[in-house]
Order: C-alpha cells, then sequence, then structure tokens
C-alpha cells in the first residue's frame, strides 16, 4: 500500500515538474519572440529597376512608375480628373500552377497617403485585367493605384519585394506549397509624370 502510495506521489510529482517546465518554457520561447518583433527589422537588399529577382513562386523585374490620368492601359483619362499611379512590370510564374495570388507579391512601404490599398493589375499583351497567371508564362504587368481627390502624388515609390518558400510537405497536411512568405528585396522607383491629352 505504501510503495503504490509513493508511486502515485512520484508521478504526481513527475506530471507538476513536467507541466512546470513545459510552462517556463513556453514563457521563454515568447519573450524570445517578443524581444525579436521589438527590435529594428533588417535591412533588406536594394533591388534595380529591370533586374529580374527569383522570389519563391515568383519571377518578378520592376520597370517603372509614373503618375497617370488613365485608369486602366489602354484608357482615356479619367473623366473626373483623378490621377492614378501605374507600375510597369515583368512576373512569371514559377510554381506548376495556375495562382492568382500576385497581389501579394509588392506592398507599397511606407504606405502613400490617399492611395488606394488595392490596386488593379493588367495584361500589356492585350490589355485585359489579369485575373490569375499561367505556369512558366512570363507576362509584362501594369498595376493601377488610385488616388484620393486631392492627395499629394509621391515623387519615389518605395516597393517591398515578397518571397516565398516551397516545402515539398508542409508540417499540418503533409502536402506541398509554397509558404513562409516574407519580404525579401525592397526597390525605390522615381515617378514620372506623363501628359496624357484626351
Amino acid at each position: 500500500m505504501i510503495v503504490s502510495w509513493l508511486a502515485g506521489l512520484r508521478q504526481a510529482v513527475s506530471s507538476k515538474l513536467t507541466i512546470g517546465i513545459g510552462g517556463l518554457l513556453a514563457l521563454a520561447i515568447t519573450s524570445g519572440q517578443s524581444l525579436l518583433e521589438a527590435l529594428e527589422p533588417p535591412v533588406l537588399p536594394a533591388l534595380a529597376a529591370g533586374t529580374p529577382l527569383d522570389a519563391g513562386r515568383w519571377r518578378i523585374a520592376l520597370h517603372e512608375a509614373r503618375l497617370t490620368t488613365q485608369s486602366r492601359p489602354d484608357g482615356p483619362p479619367a473623366p473626373d480628373g483623378a490621377q492614378f499611379l501605374a507600375l510597369d512590370l515583368d512576373v512569371g510564374n514559377r510554381s506548376s500552377e495556375t495562382d492568382n495570388t500576385f497581389a501579394r507579391i509588392l506592398i507599397v512601404d511606407p504606405p502613400v497617403e490617399g492611395l488606394q490599398p488595392n490596386p488593379t493589375f493588367w495584361l500589356m499583351r492585350d490589355k485585359a485585367m489579369l485575373s490569375a497567371l499561367q505556369p512558366g508564362l512570363p507576362e509584362r504587368v501594369q498595376v493601377i493605384w488610385r488616388l484620393a481627390p486631392g492627395a499629394k502624388p509621391p515623387e519615389r515609390l518605395r516597393l517591398v519585394v515578397n518571397g516565398e518558400t516551397f516545402k515539398p510537405r508542409d508540417n499540418l497536411l503533409a502536402a506541398p506549397g509554397w509558404f513562409n512568405r516574407k519580404p525579401i528585396a525592397a526597390a525605390t522607383l522615381p515617378v514620372a509624370r506623363v501628359e496624357v491629352k484626351p
């Protein structure tokens, strides 16, 4: 009887120690992550205009940014005098499937006051709105953001490029996919002023 009581006591003490150590370990990991997030973010490599960059799922090259009054590549000037920020880029889908997550590639950072958060993507080959990119078929694309009325257009546009990593088996479902999206480079482009005649 005493032996079974001692075994139960040993098991209870062992469980409490395991739970206590696990809790301390979780606290240490959380504290470490908070400290890392509080540190200055790393300096991203500079990406020059026209230079191709492999960003995991995507291969991208930024070309030029300009201010325009056209809401689409082949459209007339907006009738209400609205202004738009246009960016030309080459992008290729390096995955094996058609994909529509290209809008996650670029982030305007720092944000431009008055710039709409969700731009429109246009295929330059046929001036159609881009809905998905086919694998292995590089495309010239124009990205167009609308500026709010009265917003001051930027003289320079800084863009952060996100990259992803391919994993043949993810940790949750053991399925292949692109994961760990994070900033991998930054480009600063001058914003040209383009006169568009009606």
